[in-house]
Order: structure tokens, then sequence, then C-alpha cells
């Protein structure tokens, strides 16, 4: 056992004050000036070599504070704050094995950490390690609301609670000094500008990404007698065919991966943008920031993110009745606004690849095959054991799963085998190219979502290529969306709203082979009819509700909830 060091000397404590008050003022050299002092005179006084380790890690000197961390746990192995601030040192060096396993360690020694569970659930959900997932979960949730624990908007999605989405976003924007100011910049002559109304879109995703799958099509099919339209890349260049089609499709691309979000607000300002679009919210990459100043007149939170920004900086939330209704405007800090359909672009034209056999893909020939291709963070506990309790009501089944990262499928044979299903029922999928995933998806039967962060752009894929589906639907937005998008698609009875009734739902499907070819049949015929993969139609839409939210602005009004008044059908 060691030893407890001997107490410091008054010399020493001075020293120790003095040091404290240092760090706290960010004055980091001569904290750890101080504290060197103290060590060359008493080096067993390990919390002074913690204190050390967590002005090195301030100032960047990750490496450095590593090692005093790894001395502070030689001596006490169970100092849970010196695994977690090991943990934060690895992932600053993007040591992400040793960061996980350093916070693993921090969070069984004390649960009560929330800032572990911000890092630990989302990443063990995406490898389907979902030990401790309940105790996470709840800490997860109770850091959400708690003023000294950072926010995380998009793991709290994980939860179908709008109220808790919007309390931790309104907390992330405040953390990240982002408060609405007095509006610098001046849009006086924005009001009487005469020409093409200009849009700014921005993200972080214009790469190898859904969200470009999603929207390059609409990008290029504004009307440019009407609108000049600009892209803002805030991210990498990945040199691929995506990336480019952004490209194509507007009038000016950006490249600011390197800017700073007040640099983007002062270009936005100067290139006299209306309409500046938020593609990204609270998710990876985020520059919401550049939002802050309200560099343009109007501002509008839209795809990227299911739920509101919390700023008040965002003047509206592009939605249709579906995802956010009226009613829920209180859950959110933007003005909703309704499109006629549903909010979700999607490019028509996605080419398709040559479809394989189910031998091919690993699939047994006269089995029912389930399908569930979302992402594996969607997926949760209660999810799978819904599923294996559709598994087992229908012999002989299988689950076909899009394959998580090395070494995850392990765990998800572990939970199956748990609840008591042969793990030889699950059959993984291999990430591949999208004209290939689109060519394998009707082999499936049947895909059963996840709850409450439901299929998004999945949801488009599976009906695009004429695959039932079953979801379960809830009260917040992320909840909603496959909702959404089988409404278009003439599937809105395979809509459920618990548990049982996705079990019962998926269950008689299984069962009943005329109804499932007779909802292959509407999915075949909305496919060409549908709103959904009508490009034009949601173009113009959009383009209303830019008109509208100009209109209002050059007219001196406040921002304002309104429904786009849908095109006829031809």
């Amino acid at each position: 056992m060691p030893t407890t060091p001997p107490p410091l000397s008054p010399a020493l404590q001075k020293l120790l004050y003095d040091g404290y008050q240092h760090q706290l003022r960010g004055q980091y050299d001569d904290a750890a000036r101080h504290y060197r002092k103290i060590l060359r005179a008493a080096p067993d006084q390990m919390d002074v070599v913690h204190l050390l380790g967590i002005v090195r890690a301030r100032q960047s000197r990750e490496a450095e504070a590593i090692e005093l961390y790894k001395k502070v746990l030689a001596r006490r192995p169970d100092d849970a704050k010196a695994w977690h601030n090991l943990s934060l040192a690895y992932g600053a060096l993007e040591q992400a094995a040793d960061s996980l396993a350093a916070m693993d360690r921090a969070f069984d020694l004390d649960p009560s950490l929330p800032l572990a569970a911000n890092l630990l659930l989302p990443a063990r959900r995406a490898i389907w390690d979902w030990r401790g997932h309940d105790r996470l979960y709840d800490s997860l949730k109770r850091g959400a609301v708690l003023p000294d624990v950072p926010a995380l908007p998009f793991a709290t999605l994980y939860a179908d609670d709008p109220a808790l989405h919007l309390a931790t976003a309104r907390r992330k924007v405040a953390e990240e000094k982002m408060p609405a100011r007095p509006r610098v910049f001046d849009h006086s002559a924005r009001r009487t500008a005469s020409g093409p109304i200009r849009i700014a879109y921005l993200s972080a995703d214009f790469r190898t990404h859904a969200t470009t799958f999603l929207i390059s099509k609409l990008l290029a099919r504004h009307d440019r007698s009407r609108f000049e339209v600009t892209a803002i890349s805030v991210s990498f260049n990945d040199g691929s065919p995506q990336r480019q089609s952004i490209i194509d499709a507007v009038d000016h691309f950006l490249d600011r991966e390197k800017a700073s979000p007040s640099a983007i607000a002062e270009e936005v300002a100067a290139l006299g943008i209306d309409v500046f679009v938020d593609l990204m919210g609270h998710t990876s990459g985020e520059c919401l920031a550049a939002f802050a100043d309200h560099p343009a007149p109007v501002q509008v939170n839209f795809l990227g993110y299911p739920g509101t920004s919390g700023a008040p900086f965002m003047d509206y939330v592009i939605a249709d009745p579906v995802v956010v209704p009226f009613a829920d405007a209180a859950y959110f800090t933007e003005k909703i606004v309704h499109l006629p359909d549903c909010y979700q672009p999607n490019d028509p034209d996605l080419p398709v690849g040559e479809r394989p056999t189910r031998a091919d893909c690993g699939l047994p020939d006269d089995a029912f095959v389930f399908c569930a291709f979302n992402s594996a963070w969607k997926l949760d506990p209660e999810v799978f054991s819904a599923y294996t309790r559709i598994l087992k009501a229908v012999p002989g089944s299988v689950l076909w799963v899009l394959e998580s990262r090395e070494n995850s499928a392990d765990n998800l044979r572990r939970e199956a085998e748990a609840r008591g299903l042969d793990p030889a029922r699950l059959v993984f999928a291999p990430m591949v190219p999208l004209k290939d995933h689109f060519a394998r998806l009707p082999l499936a039967d049947l895909f059963l979502d996840t709850f409450p962060y439901t299929a998004h752009t999945t949801a488009s894929d599976m009906l695009r290529m004429g695959l039932p589906m079953v979801t379960r639907t809830g009260r917040s937005f992320a909840s909603r969306v496959a909702a959404s998008i089988m409404t278009q698609m003439n599937l809105a009875d395979f809509v459920t709203t618990d548990v049982d009734g996705f079990v019962a739902k998926a269950v008689a499907l299984a069962h009943d082979p005329a109804a499932l070819a007779e909802a292959r049949a509407r999915l075949a015929a909305a496919r060409a009819t549908s709103p959904l993969f009508d490009i034009d139609r949601y173009a113009r839409h959009m383009e209303r509700a830019f008109e509208t939210m100009v209109a209002r602005f050059r007219a001196g009004l406040s921002p304002e909830a309104f429904a786009v008044e849908p095109l006829p059908r031809g």
C-alpha cells in the first residue's frame, strides 16, 4: 500500500495556494512554475502532480500531461478524476482507443461523472457495446442539465424528449458564447435589393455523406432567374464525386475549411447573402458560431440536425406537418416552416448497381429476411429486444444487419445469445458503395426501424428500392422522420406508436405474404408519382419558403411560423 505523504510545510502550502490561483486565472506558466517548486521539495505530493498535469493539458502539452497522470495513477490506481483527465489528454491527441479505455475506468470508479457518459455512450453504441447502458444513459440525461457539465445535444437525441433537446441545445449555445447579440451587420441594402435572392448553404458534409446525396440535386434545380446559390464548405476536401456534384450544382463554391466562424460571417455579409442556411446544427464539424452575429438577414436551420439549434439567432427551421407540428413550437427557438410534403429532399436519379443474389450476400434463400440497416449507434438494448421478439415469433427468420466497426459483430451476437436468440440468425452486411447498397436492398423482405432516432436517409433508400418497412413514432423530430417519409410513399399504415404495436405489425406482415406483396406494389406505384422523389416540386416549395422569409424581412416584419402553399399536382 502506498504511504500517505507528509503534509506540506507552510511555505509549500503558500506556493500551492498561489499556484492554484494562477491556474484559475489562466496564468498557466506561473502555475506550473509554482507546482514544480513544490515537487522539487516534495516529489510524492500526487495532488500537485495531478494539478501540474491539468496545467500542461491546458497548455496543449498533452504528452507531458499523460505522463504526469500516469505517475498519479501508479500511486493511486482508483483515482477516477485522474483516469478522466488521462482520457481527455489521450482524446486531444486523437488516441481514441486509449481515451475510451481510460474513460471506461473513470466511469467504473465514479458513475456520477456525466461527462464520461457524454463520451462513452456514443462510442459504445457505435459498436453495440451496451455494458452499463442504462447507467450511462441516466447519467447523460442528468448531465444535460447540470451547469458544470459540457452539453452534448446530439447525444440527447437518444431520448424521445423534445424538452431535453431544447434545454441541452440552449446550454450548448450559451457555453460556446453564442448568445443573441446586437446585430453588427447592416442589412439595409438587402431590404431594397433587386435581382435574385442570394442563398448560402453552409456544411461540413459536402463530401461522401448522406447530406450531400440528399441535397445536391436541390442545389442544382434552384431557379437561377430568381436565386443565386453559394455553398460554403467548412470541412476537408475528400476529392469525391459527391463533393464535385455540389461544386457543379452551385453558382459559387467557397472552400473555407481553415476559416474562423467570424471570418465566414464577415464574408457572408460582404456577399450580401439574403438567406444563410445551416445544414449542420449540433453535428460533428458544425459551425453554428458563424451565424451568431446574424451576418445575413434571414438564417435557417435545415436538414442536418433533427431538432432545434437552441440559438436565438436562427430565425426558421424547415420541417413538415408530421415531423414538427406547429403545436410543438415551444420546443424550438426557431419559427417553424412547413413544406407541403416531406421536409427531406431526395435525388431521384441516384444510380443502382447490379443486383446480387441472396447467396452473394450470405443470406439463406428460403428464410424470411428482416433488414436493420440503420447506423449502429441508433440501436439500443430496448429496440434490439424488440427485434429478438420478432425473430422468435417468425421461425427460421434472420436479421440482416449493416456491419458496424471492426470486431463489433461479436458484441451483437453476445446480446442475441443473452436474449435466447441463436447468434447464427444474425447476418452482417459489409459497407459497400451506395449503388451496390441500393442493389442489395430488395433481397430483404421487411425493414425494421430503430427508435427514437428513426431511419432518415435510410428510410428513403429502403422505399426507393421497394422494400417495405415498419417504424415507430414518438414525440421528437428524430422519431418522426421515417413516418413522414413513409406517408409520402403510401405506407402510413406501417407506422406504429409503441413497442408492442411495432412487434405485432412486423410479425403479422412476416406471416402474411399477400400483405407484403401488396405493400411492395404500393411502393412501386408510388415511386413514380410520390412527391418524395419529385425534386423539382420540392425545389419550388423551398423557393416559396425562402421568398416568404425574405419578403417578411424586407417588409420590416419579424420571423413568423408559416406553411408553404402546395403546388397543384399535375
